[in-house]
């Protein structure tokens, strides 16, 4: 069983700077996340895309801003359990009892939800058989940008109606412009 102080139930830019503010006053925490990494949505949909709206930083990306708030905890030694989603909460006397389903369980004095929007899941198409095609030729997020440089020697068609798809082509697009760039230079 982990002891500590308080339990951070996300680990997105809310749930990051919360583990630097509790550090501060001299708490301990943990942190459990669904996702694989840290970051949340700025990491996980878009790592490249410019964000406008951080106090004190006129631009930076969702890359930048969850490396900068990882380092900016680094000497609190927080514990990160991701790829775990918390199933269980329970009180007992004047602490809490927190299960994942990663079999992980936390005896905490506090617990903090910084779940943004939730778990992301991304919303998959409804057509049947599609799953087969997810990673190799259908992405919901974008991992590794380079696996998309060998689509540009041929002509495809990315399109989508929503932000996320719309920041994807302008992303692909940039990626495009950069490999023209190299094989013209």
């Amino acid at each position: 069983m982990n002891k500590t102080d308080v339990l951070i139930i996300g680990a997105g830019p809310t749930g990051l700077f919360c583990a630097h503010q509790l550090g501060i006053i001299g708490l301990s925490c943990e942190i459990v996340d669904n996702l694989d990494k840290a970051g949340g949505q700025c990491i996980e949909l878009y790592p490249d895309k410019p964000i406008y709206d951080i106090p004190a930083v006129p631009e930076c990306t969702g890359e930048e801003l969850t490396n900068n708030l990882i380092k900016q905890i680094k000497p609190f030694n927080v514990n990160f359990h991701l790829n775990e989603r918390v199933e269980e909460i329970k009180k007992v006397e004047n602490r809490w009892h927190v299960k994942t389903s990663g079999n992980q369980e936390f005896d905490v004095a506090s617990i903090v939800i910084a779940g943004g929007v939730g778990s992301f899941e991304p919303r998959k198409f409804p057509v049947k058989e599609c799953e087969k095609f997810e990673g190799s030729s259908l992405f919901y997020s974008i991992k590794d940008k380079s696996i998309f440089l060998s689509c540009f020697t041929s002509c495809q068609y990315l399109s989508g109606v929503n932000d996320e798809s719309q920041d994807c082509e302008q992303l692909i697009a940039g990626i495009a412009r950069e490999f023209c760039k190299e094989i013209t230079d």
